[in-house]
């Protein structure tokens, strides 16, 4: 069996971070372990919400209770999202460093904003996507509005989706999946979603 480590945010009423991805993960046979980076009441985008973000010492005592479990050695890939602090970042990339397998992927998902609400991530934590964890993740799914952050260059044309992404990979990524992209040939009811592999011509 594989093991996912699922480090992402949970809320209690809806489906977004680990409360969408750890059943279907386990449906498809894998073996998850959730560690949660916030508990929420609800999904920030309803406006108002309870809960907290758990500080980076709290989560770290998680991979230290971990570690004496043997967990690490065992996990195949790192799934990682909403973060809530800056230092918890850090953490996570000081344990893929140090706790994990060589070998193991890091899927990055760099959850900062959004083209309707902007940048609604805190301070610091923009700036620990873009200048540390790009050079270590194989993986990133940003939105369309967070590729541009990364990138630094506005989409407009699927063109400028191409190159954006092979901008990025430069940083490190080898995959890069971008989703909700809107450009000057989608109609006006779609939403596309933009495949790419580093050194490879062709998207999807």
């Amino acid at each position: 069996m594989r093991f996912i480590l699922s480090i992402q945010s949970h809320v209690a009423f809806g489906h977004v971070g680990n409360a969408a991805a750890v059943f279907p993960l386990q449906r498809l046979g894998f073996e998850v372990i959730p560690i949660n980076t916030v508990q929420f009441s609800n999904h920030t985008g309803y406006g108002d919400w309870t809960g907290q973000v758990f500080e980076a010492a709290h989560i770290v005592d998680l991979f230290d209770g971990l570690e004496r479990r043997g967990v690490f050695q065992n996990i195949d890939a790192v799934l990682t999202g909403y973060l809530g602090a800056p230092a918890l970042g850090d953490a996570i990339l000081d344990m893929i460093k140090t706790r994990l397998p060589a070998q193991a992927l890091w899927l990055c998902d760099p959850v900062m904003g959004d083209v309707d609400r902007g940048m609604f991530a805190r301070s610091g934590i923009p700036e620990f996507f873009k200048s540390r964890a790009m050079i270590r993740a194989n993986i990133i799914t940003p939105n369309q509005f967070e590729l541009e952050y990364l990138s630094g260059v506005n989409i407009k044309t699927l063109d400028d989706a191409e190159a954006e992404c092979y901008a990025v990979h430069t940083m490190g990524p080898y995959t890069i999946l971008l989703t909700s992209l809107i450009h000057a040939q989608s109609d006006d009811a779609d939403i596309s979603m933009m495949a790419s592999r580093k050194g490879c011509k062709k998207f999807l």
